[in-house]
Protein backbone atom coordinates (compact mmCIF):
# COMPACT_ATOMS: atom_id res chain seq x y z
CA UNK A 1 0.00 0.00 0.00
CA UNK A 2 1.29 3.16 -1.29
CA UNK A 3 2.24 5.81 1.81
CA UNK A 4 -0.27 7.91 0.84
CA UNK A 5 -3.23 5.49 1.06
CA UNK A 6 -2.39 4.00 4.42
CA UNK A 7 -2.19 8.02 6.12
CA UNK A 8 -5.71 8.17 4.28
CA UNK A 9 -6.86 5.65 6.17
CA UNK A 10 -5.69 5.88 9.20
CA UNK A 11 -7.03 9.57 9.36
CA UNK A 12 -10.24 8.03 8.36
CA UNK A 13 -10.58 5.60 11.23
CA UNK A 14 -9.64 8.56 13.53
CA UNK A 15 -12.12 10.50 12.48
CA UNK A 16 -14.61 7.45 12.23
CA UNK A 17 -13.77 4.89 14.70
CA UNK A 18 -15.25 0.78 13.75
CA UNK A 19 -17.20 -0.20 16.74
CA UNK A 20 -15.50 -3.06 18.49
CA UNK A 21 -17.46 -5.21 21.05
CA UNK A 22 -16.00 -5.45 24.28
CA UNK A 23 -16.71 -6.70 27.91
CA UNK A 24 -18.84 -3.96 30.08
CA UNK A 25 -19.42 -3.90 33.69
CA UNK A 26 -23.06 -2.85 33.70
CA UNK A 27 -22.76 -1.17 37.02
CA UNK A 28 -21.20 1.43 35.45
CA UNK A 29 -24.53 2.10 33.12
CA UNK A 30 -27.47 2.98 35.46
CA UNK A 31 -29.45 3.96 32.85
CA UNK A 32 -31.86 2.22 30.48
CA UNK A 33 -32.51 3.49 26.75
CA UNK A 34 -35.42 2.31 25.22
CA UNK A 35 -35.32 3.28 21.22
CA UNK A 36 -38.69 3.50 19.03
CA UNK A 37 -38.12 5.14 16.19
CA UNK A 38 -34.48 5.87 14.08
CA UNK A 39 -33.83 7.31 10.76
CA UNK A 40 -30.56 6.27 8.61
CA UNK A 41 -28.69 7.57 6.43
CA UNK A 42 -25.58 5.21 5.01
CA UNK A 43 -22.60 7.37 4.24
CA UNK A 44 -19.22 6.41 3.14
CA UNK A 45 -16.45 8.24 4.71
CA UNK A 46 -14.05 10.22 2.79
CA UNK A 47 -11.05 9.75 1.68
CA UNK A 48 -11.82 6.57 2.06
CA UNK A 49 -12.59 4.48 -1.01
CA UNK A 50 -13.33 0.85 0.50
CA UNK A 51 -17.18 0.22 -0.45
CA UNK A 52 -17.62 -2.40 1.97
CA UNK A 53 -16.89 0.27 4.63
CA UNK A 54 -19.61 2.35 6.26
CA UNK A 55 -20.45 5.26 9.10
CA UNK A 56 -24.45 4.67 9.84
CA UNK A 57 -25.62 8.52 10.18
CA UNK A 58 -28.76 8.00 12.15
CA UNK A 59 -31.39 10.17 14.58
CA UNK A 60 -34.60 8.85 15.93
CA UNK A 61 -36.19 8.83 18.89
CA UNK A 62 -36.85 6.66 22.75
CA UNK A 63 -36.88 7.12 26.05
CA UNK A 64 -34.52 7.77 28.87
CA UNK A 65 -35.08 5.50 32.55
CA UNK A 66 -34.10 6.72 35.05
CA UNK A 67 -34.93 4.99 38.36
CA UNK A 68 -38.61 6.04 38.20
CA UNK A 69 -38.35 8.49 35.88
CA UNK A 70 -38.62 8.16 32.59
CA UNK A 71 -38.11 10.58 29.94
CA UNK A 72 -38.66 11.14 26.11
CA UNK A 73 -35.21 12.48 24.27
CA UNK A 74 -33.96 12.66 20.44
CA UNK A 75 -30.76 11.64 19.56
CA UNK A 76 -28.71 11.44 16.31
CA UNK A 77 -25.28 9.88 15.80
CA UNK A 78 -22.76 8.25 13.98
CA UNK A 79 -21.43 4.62 13.77
CA UNK A 80 -20.36 1.43 12.06
CA UNK A 81 -23.11 -0.36 13.90
CA UNK A 82 -27.06 0.74 14.46
CA UNK A 83 -29.09 1.04 17.68
CA UNK A 84 -32.10 -1.66 16.77
CA UNK A 85 -35.31 -1.00 17.95
CA UNK A 86 -36.60 -2.45 21.60
CA UNK A 87 -39.48 -4.10 22.17
CA UNK A 88 -41.84 -4.15 25.40
CA UNK A 89 -40.15 -4.21 28.26
CA UNK A 90 -36.68 -4.22 26.61
CA UNK A 91 -34.27 -1.51 27.10
CA UNK A 92 -29.87 -1.15 26.53
CA UNK A 93 -27.95 -0.20 29.59
CA UNK A 94 -26.67 3.39 29.36
CA UNK A 95 -24.94 5.91 31.40
CA UNK A 96 -24.09 9.88 31.01
CA UNK A 97 -21.02 11.28 29.20
CA UNK A 98 -22.65 14.76 29.63
CA UNK A 99 -25.80 15.01 31.48
CA UNK A 100 -28.95 15.81 29.43
CA UNK A 101 -25.90 16.54 26.21
CA UNK A 102 -23.97 12.80 25.35
CA UNK A 103 -25.19 9.55 26.09
CA UNK A 104 -23.56 5.95 26.25
CA UNK A 105 -25.41 3.32 25.12
CA UNK A 106 -24.38 -0.47 25.03
CA UNK A 107 -25.85 -2.64 22.72
CA UNK A 108 -25.21 -6.39 22.76
CA UNK A 109 -23.04 -8.44 20.31
CA UNK A 110 -25.63 -11.13 18.97
CA UNK A 111 -24.39 -14.80 19.70
CA UNK A 112 -21.76 -13.29 22.20
CA UNK A 113 -23.14 -13.46 25.43
CA UNK A 114 -21.69 -10.28 27.68
CA UNK A 115 -20.31 -8.39 24.75
CA UNK A 116 -21.46 -5.05 23.96
CA UNK A 117 -20.98 -2.14 21.33
CA UNK A 118 -20.81 1.24 22.65
CA UNK A 119 -22.55 3.99 20.75
CA UNK A 120 -22.03 7.56 21.72
CA UNK A 121 -25.06 9.45 20.81
CA UNK A 122 -26.08 13.61 20.87
CA UNK A 123 -29.48 13.85 22.83
CA UNK A 124 -31.88 16.01 23.44
CA UNK A 125 -34.16 15.43 26.04
CA UNK A 126 -37.98 15.99 26.55
CA UNK A 127 -40.36 16.71 29.39
CA UNK A 128 -43.00 14.08 27.97
CA UNK A 129 -42.89 10.48 27.60
CA UNK A 130 -42.44 8.85 23.44
CA UNK A 131 -45.28 6.07 22.77
CA UNK A 132 -46.20 3.64 20.23
CA UNK A 133 -49.52 4.79 18.75
CA UNK A 134 -51.92 4.31 15.60
CA UNK A 135 -50.04 7.51 14.55
CA UNK A 136 -46.62 6.56 14.88
CA UNK A 137 -44.41 7.34 17.91
CA UNK A 138 -45.87 10.67 19.86
CA UNK A 139 -45.07 12.38 22.69
CA UNK A 140 -47.55 12.65 26.13
CA UNK A 141 -47.81 14.46 28.81
CA UNK A 142 -46.16 12.55 32.00
CA UNK A 143 -50.18 12.64 33.72
CA UNK A 144 -51.14 11.04 30.55
CA UNK A 145 -48.44 8.59 30.61
CA UNK A 146 -49.18 7.48 33.88
CA UNK A 147 -52.78 7.36 33.86
CA UNK A 148 -52.29 5.09 30.49
CA UNK A 149 -53.88 7.05 28.29
CA UNK A 150 -52.55 6.79 25.07
CA UNK A 151 -53.19 8.17 21.55
CA UNK A 152 -55.48 6.61 18.78
CA UNK A 153 -55.47 2.91 21.23
CA UNK A 154 -51.42 2.43 21.20
CA UNK A 155 -49.93 1.61 23.60
CA UNK A 156 -46.88 3.01 26.19
CA UNK A 157 -43.42 1.07 26.50
CA UNK A 158 -42.71 -0.66 29.73
CA UNK A 159 -46.60 -0.97 31.38
CA UNK A 160 -47.45 -4.62 29.35
CA UNK A 161 -46.32 -7.83 30.05
CA UNK A 162 -43.35 -9.19 27.75
CA UNK A 163 -44.69 -10.35 24.90
CA UNK A 164 -43.88 -12.89 22.71
CA UNK A 165 -41.40 -12.44 20.49
CA UNK A 166 -40.18 -13.75 16.56
CA UNK A 167 -36.08 -14.36 16.59
CA UNK A 168 -35.70 -13.77 13.22
CA UNK A 169 -32.02 -14.52 11.42
CA UNK A 170 -30.94 -13.20 8.41
CA UNK A 171 -28.35 -14.64 6.04
CA UNK A 172 -27.37 -13.67 2.59
CA UNK A 173 -24.58 -14.73 -0.25
CA UNK A 174 -22.89 -12.32 -0.37
CA UNK A 175 -23.10 -11.18 2.90
CA UNK A 176 -23.00 -7.03 4.29
CA UNK A 177 -26.23 -6.78 2.87
CA UNK A 178 -28.17 -3.42 4.14
CA UNK A 179 -31.61 -4.96 5.84
CA UNK A 180 -34.80 -3.23 6.59
CA UNK A 181 -37.86 -4.23 8.84
CA UNK A 182 -41.40 -2.43 7.48
CA UNK A 183 -39.38 0.34 5.75
CA UNK A 184 -36.58 0.93 8.51
CA UNK A 185 -33.01 0.01 8.60
CA UNK A 186 -32.34 -2.28 11.63
CA UNK A 187 -28.79 -4.17 10.60
CA UNK A 188 -26.55 -5.87 7.85
CA UNK A 189 -26.34 -9.49 6.97
CA UNK A 190 -25.51 -11.94 8.83
CA UNK A 191 -27.91 -10.87 12.04
CA UNK A 192 -30.59 -11.81 14.38
CA UNK A 193 -33.23 -9.72 15.37
CA UNK A 194 -36.30 -9.98 17.83
CA UNK A 195 -39.62 -8.91 16.48
CA UNK A 196 -43.36 -8.63 17.69
CA UNK A 197 -44.71 -11.40 15.59
CA UNK A 198 -47.52 -10.20 12.68
CA UNK A 199 -47.50 -9.40 9.21
CA UNK A 200 -43.47 -7.70 8.57
CA UNK A 201 -41.95 -6.52 5.29
CA UNK A 202 -38.24 -7.85 5.08
CA UNK A 203 -36.22 -6.20 2.67
CA UNK A 204 -32.32 -6.64 2.03
CA UNK A 205 -30.16 -4.29 -0.76
CA UNK A 206 -26.27 -3.87 -1.77
CA UNK A 207 -24.84 -2.36 -4.26
CA UNK A 208 -24.46 -4.53 -7.60
CA UNK A 209 -27.26 -6.87 -6.90
CA UNK A 210 -31.11 -6.87 -7.18
CA UNK A 211 -33.25 -6.07 -3.99
CA UNK A 212 -34.99 -8.85 -1.91
CA UNK A 213 -38.66 -8.33 -0.69
CA UNK A 214 -41.57 -10.43 0.85
CA UNK A 215 -43.68 -9.69 3.32
CA UNK A 216 -43.95 -12.46 6.20
CA UNK A 217 -46.64 -13.56 8.74
CA UNK A 218 -43.83 -14.06 11.12
CA UNK A 219 -44.88 -16.41 14.15
CA UNK A 220 -43.25 -16.59 17.84
CA UNK A 221 -39.95 -18.92 18.27
CA UNK A 222 -37.31 -19.05 15.76
CA UNK A 223 -37.16 -18.21 11.83
CA UNK A 224 -34.31 -18.22 9.70
CA UNK A 225 -33.65 -16.85 6.42
CA UNK A 226 -30.95 -17.42 4.20
CA UNK A 227 -30.96 -15.79 0.45
CA UNK A 228 -28.32 -16.01 -2.39
CA UNK A 229 -28.99 -12.35 -3.89
CA UNK A 230 -28.75 -11.77 -7.58
CA UNK A 231 -26.23 -9.89 -9.45
CA UNK A 232 -27.96 -6.52 -10.98
CA UNK A 233 -26.61 -7.85 -14.53
CA UNK A 234 -28.51 -10.99 -14.56
CA UNK A 235 -31.41 -11.64 -17.21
Amino acid sequence: MKPAKKILLILAFLLFPAAAPCSKDLTDYPLKVEILANHWDRCRPRPVRDPAWWVYRLSGQGNIIDGSAEHAFDFKYENTQVARHTLANQSYPARWKKPQQELELLMPDVGYPGKYFACELDTLVCKGVYVQSSQGVVEISQEDYKAGKIPGGGSGTGQAAPPATSKLSVESNPASADIEVDGEFVGTTPSVFDLTPGQHTITLHKTGYKAWQKKMELLAGEITLNLDLEPASAK
